[in-house]
Order: C-alpha cells, then structure tokens, then sequence
C-alpha cells in the first residue's frame, strides 16, 4: 500500500500519476520523493517544431539527451508512465547512424549527434527489454529491435579486441570521466584507453547480448536468441578467465602493455554481478566486499572508488557515490539472491539522497558517501573550463539517474 499522495505530469502529456511512495518508506521521504518526481517531469522535453519527439534532460545545464543518461530515465519512468519511457528511447534510436553507432549525445542546438564517433556505456537494449516488461507493447519492441540489433553489430566490430574483451574509445565514453582507471582528477592526463580491457564495457556486452536473447525469443527469433546466448556465455567466459583477479578477489581491467590488471578498486569492478558473470563463490566475495564498512557500504553506500583505496578523494568519479552505479550494483545482489542485503543498501541509499534533500534543498548529480551534504564534495578539482561551464560541485535538480532512488523504492518494496 502506497501513501496517498502523488506528482502529475499532465501539462507535458503525461495523463497517469506518479507512483505513490510506498508504505515501507519513511513517510519522511515524502518531499524529496515528490520533487525527484517534479524535477523529472522538468526535464521532460516535449516535442515542437525543431525537436519531433520526446526526450530527457539529466539536468537543465545538459541541453541534450545522453545515451545511457536516456537508459537509467527509462528506469524510472517505466514505473510511471511506461509508454513515454518507450518514447524518450524511440529519440535517441531515431538518430542512429547508418553503421549502427548511436552517439553519446543528441545536441539541442544541432538537433542531431555531435560529431564525434564515441557513443556511451551501451544499456539500451537492458533498459529496452526492462521497459517492455512493464509496457507489453509488443509492436514498440519489434520496431526498437533491428536498432538495438544494428548497433550490438556496431560495437563488436568497432569496440572488441581480438581476445573478445571490450575496450572503451576514450574515458568520456565510459562515462566516468576523471576516474583512477584511465585519469588524473583534472583531467590533464587521460590514459589510451583502447589498450585496455575494460570490465564494466565488457560486462555492459553481456548484459546487453542477455536482453537481445529475451527480446528475440519474445518476437519469435529462435535462432537469433540462440546466437545471442551463444556470445554472451562465450564472453563470460573469457571476463572470467582474463578479468577475474584471484588475488585480490576482485575483477579488473586489464593493461595489455604492462599484461598486468589495473588493480584500483573501484565500483566499475561490480558490474559483472548485475551481468550475471560470476559464479557463486566469486558473488559471494563481491557481496562482502559491498557489504564491508570500509570498502563500499558507506553511509550512503557505493562510492565510486572503494573508500579504503589509497586514491580516493571526494571528486566525480574518484570517490563520491553515483546512483546509477549504486542501482547496477543493487540489481547485481538481488540477481545473486541477496534479496535483503539489496533492499537494505536500496533504502540506505534512498534515505542518504533524501537526506541530502533535507538539508541541501536539491537532488544531485553526485553525493558524498560519508555525509548528507555537499560541503566536502568537488567537480574536477584544478580544472578551470570545468569549474566555468558547470561549476565545482555536483549539478543540482538532477535526476538524470539519481532520481533511481524512487524507482528502487518501487522495485525493493
């Protein structure tokens, strides 16, 4: 049972309510959740004259729609309105170029992709076949099928070293750009990153090649979702074979100049359990590792860098928690059957970006995982174009992903 009280969105064609906050939360939550739900319907663009169709914002400084900004909105919206979820991935498919590539991010003032050839951390088809799920919209998944097909084609041959593992063009295509792995926390120095092995990369593949499978057998394609769970169990394979760290009981990226794994611990190394790559013993590990005070379960858990790595420091990617990776992070748990230790960070991690709220007044990009304010937290530090164009701390009215926190409340009732 649900509280009674819920945000609209019909001014922007939205005619259903939001989701109510369920009866298991706090009713203390009930502002924060309600604005998360304002604040998406913000940055809900409707179609005009220059841009024909529907298309999310992450916050209003972004002025264009992001690929997998895109694929986390989806999540929630599909407990809302599971049609305008379909919508706001029908405009990002609309802009897929011939060779199968769908940029990183459709421009508001071009109107069409930058002209750059990365794309982003590839959950289109995950976040598509997890919209059909609610929608049942059986026509919507044939017509998104043959894009999602086209650039799966795409990223294997352009994004797939010899050995089968998958590698990121540069860090901004990862999406977590000033991170350990691949940079410095200005940004001065950025490593190649086509000579590296990347494990969320490669665990994104299989994720994406295990939706392909579920919406070819949904539309009757037998033989192309034999293929598909064909590739994905082969691709396990190797991450487990090259990737999985036996000394650290972690996986890894893997440096092909040095042959050597890259071990700074960092929250991309959790991304082969929401893949569903490891075994049971190795989950078991990574579940202790989340579940442990001084590595990932924080106040607000999940720190995008282990917090008893010697390189953590409250800065983007190098430290503070990112609710689209906390959300990955949960859904793993819970695949693995760690149905109460996932609800328990679920509602942890609510209650820190609600708190956040209380007493910042916003939902925000980024949060720090020790504290419920933002007094502590950095953009970037030392780098001046960042600091002028988006300033030094986390964007605020965001909800690009952190507005997943009401989409776990949904789904860890």
């Amino acid at each position: 049972m649900a509280h009674a009280k819920s945000v609209g969105c019909s001014h922007k064609g939205v005619e259903l309510p939001a989701p109510g906050l369920p009866s298991t939360a706090s009713a203390n939550w009930q502002g924060a959740y309600d604005d998360t739900h304002r604040l998406l319907c913000k940055n809900l663009k409707t179609p005009n004259v220059f841009f024909r169709g529907y298309r999310a914002r992450p916050a209003t400084p972004f002025r264009a729609a992001y690929l997998w900004d895109t694929a986390f909105i989806t999540q929630i919206w599909r407990h809302w309105d599971p049609s305008m979820a379909q919508k706001l991935l029908d405009y990002v498919f609309r802009f897929q170029r011939k060779s199968g590539l769908i940029h990183h991010a459709i421009a508001e003032i071009l109107v069409k992709p930058l002209p750059q050839r990365a794309t982003q951390p590839p959950l289109l088809s995950w976040a598509a076949w997890r919209v059909f799920e609610k929608s049942q919209d059986h026509s919507w998944l044939e017509g998104a099928y043959p894009k999602l097909k086209k650039y799966q084609d795409w990223l294997r041959l352009e994004r797939r070293h010899p050995d089968g593992l998958y590698f990121w063009h540069d860090p901004y295509e990862s999406g977590i750009d000033n991170s350990p792995r691949f940079a410095n926390r200005n940004e001065s120095f950025f490593d190649d990153t086509r000579r590296m092995a990347a494990v969320d990369m490669s665990s994104y593949i299989v994720l994406s090649l295990e939706a392909l499978e579920h919406i070819a057998e949904e539309l009757g394609l037998h033989d192309e979702a034999l293929a598909y769970n064909q590739e994905r169990e082969a691709l396990k394979a190797t991450i487990n074979a090259r990737l999985w760290d036996a000394v650290s009981g972690s996986y890894h990226d893997w440096d092909y100049r040095k042959e050597d794994f890259i071990r700074i611990h960092t929250v991309s190394d959790l991304t082969p359990l929401v893949a569903g790559i490891p075994n049971e013993a190795q989950a078991a590990l990574m579940v202790s590792r989340i579940m442990d005070p001084t590595k990932y379960n924080t106040l607000i858990p999940f720190p995008s860098v282990a917090r008893d790595e010697k390189l953590f420091v409250k800065d983007m990617w190098r430290g503070p928690v990112w609710v689209n990776m906390a959300y990955l992070g949960i859904l793993g748990m819970d695949r693995y059957g760690y149905k109460a230790e996932a609800t328990e960070l679920a509602y942890r991690l609510a209650g820190g970006v609600y708190d956040t709220w209380e007493t910042e007044g916003s939902i925000y990009e980024f949060y720090d995982p020790d504290r419920t304010d933002i007094r502590e937290l950095h953009r970037k530090k030392g780098n001046w174009w960042k600091k002028l164009t988006l300033g030094s701390k986390p964007v605020k009215g965001f909800v690009g992903w952190s507005g997943l926190v009401n989409a776990l409340l949904q789904e860890f009732p």
